[in-house]
C-alpha cells in the first residue's frame, strides 16, 4: 500500500500536496537519483538510452511534485515552463556576461555550480517553505 502511495506521489501529475509531502517527495526523488546514478554507472554510458530514460523519469517526477505543490497555492502548472524558460534564458545570457579569464579555477567552478543549480535549489526551497492555501488538507486522498 505504501509503495502505491509513493508511486502516485512521484509519478502522477494530478492532485495537490502540502509542504510535508513535497519535502518527502523531494527527499525520495533525491535518494532515487543518487541510487540510480550509481546503479547505472558502468551499465550505460552517459549518452545511452538507459541514462536518457533515467533522467527523463527524474525530470517527470520533479515536474509532478512541483505541479501538485503549485496547485496547493492555487497556481497553474504552467508556472513550471515559464520558470524553466526564464532559467534557460538566464543561463544562455550568462555565457556572454561571465568573464572566464577574471576567475580562478575554483571560482569558475563555484560560479558555474551556482549558475546551474542555484535557481533550481531556490525553486525547491521556495516550494517547500511557502504555505499553501490548504487545498492539500481537503484533498488528502488525491495523492
Amino acid at each position: 500500500m505504501l509503495s502505491v502511495v509513493i508511486l502516485r506521489l512521484l509519478l502522477s501529475p494530478s492532485g495537490v500536496i502540502d509542504r510535508f509531502a513535497f519535502t518527502a517527495g523531494i527527499v525520495l526523488l533525491t535518494a532515487a537519483a543518487i541510487g540510480g546514478h550509481h546503479a547505472l554507472q558502468g551499465w550505460s554510458g552517459p549518452y545511452g538510452v538507459g541514462s536518457f530514460a533515467f533522467v527523463a523519469a527524474i525530470a517527470w517526477s520533479a515536474i509532478c511534485l512541483s505541479r501538485k505543490r503549485l496547485h496547493d497555492f492555487g497556481w497553474s502548472g504552467l508556472v513550471i515552463p515559464a520558470f524553466l524558460g526564464l532559467y534557460l534564458v538566464a543561463v544562455a545570457a550568462a555565457i556572454f556576461v561571465l568573464d572566464r579569464g577574471a576567475l580562478s579555477s575554483w571560482q569558475q567552478a563555484m560560479a558555474t555550480f551556482g549558475l546551474f543549480s542555484g535557481p533550481m535549489v531556490g525553486w525547491l526551497i521556495a516550494l517547500a517553505i511557502i504555505p499553501g492555501n490548504g487545498l492539500a488538507a481537503s484533498a488528502r486522498t488525491s495523492w
